[in-house]
């Protein structure tokens, strides 16, 4: 199990067997890298830690606990966790600045304290078997585990369909689970309960004007980027042009003098941020790296599901692995701008919501149904994509899916409008797709939703925190940064970065000047004003191209062939097969989707067949 996690951990191994207990890990270096050798014990031997993560403010609870009479062996981060839950026990918690997945094991009485960060920026993966608990960071180390079956969970194959993700806390194994973030466990003769100690919420309503807003965004950002430098090994940043990473960038160009290493992928056509990334970088003073990913590249798509555990169809994977690449050549920790979206309203379905909202409260139904409705489906799909901000076009399916969407307005709750607008395949597209035998699969597990009625904005964004970010938006930079041993670091992310933004008004975040508005304000006071003007761009991956390109075009023909489609049992070979001919029409929708599916059977060859040569 320790041995399928060297990529996560190349610097050094540990295991600790003990009383009812085996736990181990592999380590990266970059706090104490002479010292912080893991398992670490207490000095009477009672508790030992296994620790994933960084604890940005370890300094400051080392020298709360060394006042409480606590003595330290090493100066890393993981015994600070550990001599902290020995004085405050699960309240620990509280104190942790960072990310972090980490288990305590107590030989006094045989029992597991096991924790995973606020936001679920590290992994952790679960299977409770026959009064045992296994766990790890990654799933296919749990696998190694002799007591547990490569079954699949129907249920989640269904998710992943929808959302091109499997949401927490499923997996596609049965017996597999993510760990929920903000949650703790204690295990304990084999059983153990979950309980939360977080959520993104935290806060009280923001009461201050908007310039003081602003004064107080700004202080915390520049202190979320800075105490992400923490690093005794060489720190970067990935600058991919956009408004997230920029900031960031120009955030620690400000407070640190050295050069900071930048890195950006381009897919050598007019329409990516290269050239603006490159700007940024000689605006700010960076020693800058570039990578192009090509067609050819998606050779390398079996050594990403490997690495991702559960297949992700969102073709960005890809640049992100040879990103990650890139960067691991020159540094052991980069920096990256994921979840700036997500607290502040970024992203194209942020603005459909909000105007949603309007519409489906303002409309009559009568005009919705007798007037709107009519109008969008006669419409050509060229004028529609005036309105879509993306580099692909809508085409004819995707209009019949905003149609569909306009449909449901003010009949489900924003939860159910929200996924809606996150989904590859619609509910209608599935019961075209699945076999009878599938399907009668999924009829015989559970498939009920916890749905809740948002009443605003800033309760729809924290919808995200459910399953979107950790298990989709994380996971993927995660997973992708550790595939080359390369600590991937969030400052957006961090809780009381996160905490302050939730707080603040929907209208100093998005309105009719724009969207990140208090991001936008705060580059346009550094090196780098000119990126706050910049209109958001979607980062666009060209994989209606790559599927006409070699290699994945023969990918494609063998893992979406007949014979493998009916060998398989999920699909019905006949709307497979008409999806496939249905991509040489306009739209982007249904290359996505072959994508999607591609990358499902991808992860079913080498994850359940467990077939050779894919990696």
């Amino acid at each position: 199990m320790v041995g399928s996690l060297v990529h996560r951990g190349p610097d050094d191994e540990g295991v600790l067997v003990a009383g009812s207990a085996a736990v181990g890990m592999r380590r990266l270096s970059i706090i104490d890298v002479a010292h912080g050798k893991q398992p670490i014990a207490t000095q009477d031997g009672n508790l030992s830690v296994v620790f994933n993560g960084e604890i940005y403010n370890h300094a400051d609870i080392r020298r709360e606990l060394e006042a409480l009479g606590c003595v330290f062996q090493t100066q890393s981060d993981t015994e600070v966790v550990l001599q902290g839950y020995k004085i405050w026990g699960a309240d620990c918690l509280s104190r942790l600045r960072g990310m972090f997945a980490f288990a305590i094991y107590d030989r006094r009485d045989e029992s597991l304290f096991i924790a995973r960060d606020r936001i679920g920026i590290k992994p952790l993966y679960y299977a409770s078997l026959n009064g045992q608990l296994i766990f790890a960071s990654e799933i296919k180390s749990l696998l190694q585990h002799p007591d547990l079956p490569r079954e699949v969970n129907p249920a989640a194959v269904d998710e992943y369909l929808s959302l091109r993700y499997v949401p927490g806390p499923q997996t596609l194994f049965n017996h597999i689970k993510k760990f929920p973030p903000a949650h703790f466990m204690v295990w304990r003769k084999g059983r153990g309960d979950f309980k939360r100690y977080w959520t993104p919420d935290n806060r009280p309503a923001w009461n201050g004007s908007k310039s003081e807003a602003q004064e107080a965004f700004d202080h915390a950002f520049d202190e979320a980027t800075r105490i992400h430098m923490l690093s005794e090994r060489p720190v970067g940043a990935f600058l991919s042009g956009g408004l997230d990473s920029t900031a960031i960038v120009a955030s620690l160009s400000k407070q640190f003098p050295q050069q900071l290493k930048t890195f950006s992928v381009g897919f050598g056509w007019e329409g990516d941020e290269l050239s603006a990334a490159a700007a940024s970088a000689k605006l700010l003073d960076c020693d800058h790296h570039e990578i192009i990913c090509r067609a050819e590249d998606t050779s390398l798509l079996g050594k990403i599901v490997w690495n991702l555990d559960e297949p992700i169809g969102d073709g960005i994977v890809l640049p992100m692995y040879l990103l990650s690449k890139l960067a691991a050549e020159k540094v052991t920790v980069v920096q990256s701008g994921e979840g700036a979206d997500e607290i502040l309203g970024g992203y194209f379905m942020h603005r459909v919501m909000k105007w949603a909202s309007s519409y489906s409260r303002y409309v009559p139904r009568l005009v919705q149904s007798g007037a709107i409705m009519p109008l969008v489906s006669a419409m050509p799909e060229s004028l529609l994509n005036h309105a879509f901000d993306y580099p692909g076009d809508l085409g004819e399916a995707g209009k019949k899916r905003l149609v569909e969407f306009l449909s449901v307005l003010g009949r489900n709750s924003t939860a159910e409008q929200y996924r809606f607008l996150i989904s590859l395949f619609s509910e209608t597209d599935k019961r075209v797709f699945y076999t009878s035998e599938f399907q009668a699969q999924l009829d015989q597990h559970d498939k009920a939703r916890e749905e809740s009625a948002l009443l605003d904005f800033n309760k729809m964004l924290s919808l995200q925190f459910e399953h979107w970010l950790p298990d989709d938006i994380l996971c993927k930079l995660d997973k992708m940064t550790m595939a080359h041993s390369l600590e991937g670091r969030v400052p957006f992310m961090d809780h009381q970065f996160v905490e302050l933004v939730m707080s603040m008004p929907p209208g100093y975040k998005s309105g009719l000047k724009g969207n990140k508005l208090l991001l936008r304000n705060y580059l346009a006071k550094t090196g780098a004003s000119e990126a706050a003007k910049r209109k958001k761009k979607p980062f666009y991956i060209p994989i209606n191209q790559y599927l006409t390109s070699e290699p994945l075009k023969g990918m494609v023909n063998e893992l979406l062939s007949e014979g493998s489609v009916k060998k398989r049992g999920l699909f019905r070979w006949e709307a497979i097969r008409d999806l496939r001919q249905a991509a040489d029409q306009p739209g982007f929708l249904f290359g996505k989707q072959i994508f999607s599916l591609a990358m499902l059977e991808l992860w079913y060859r080498i994850f359940i067949d467990e077939e050779q040569g894919w990696l």
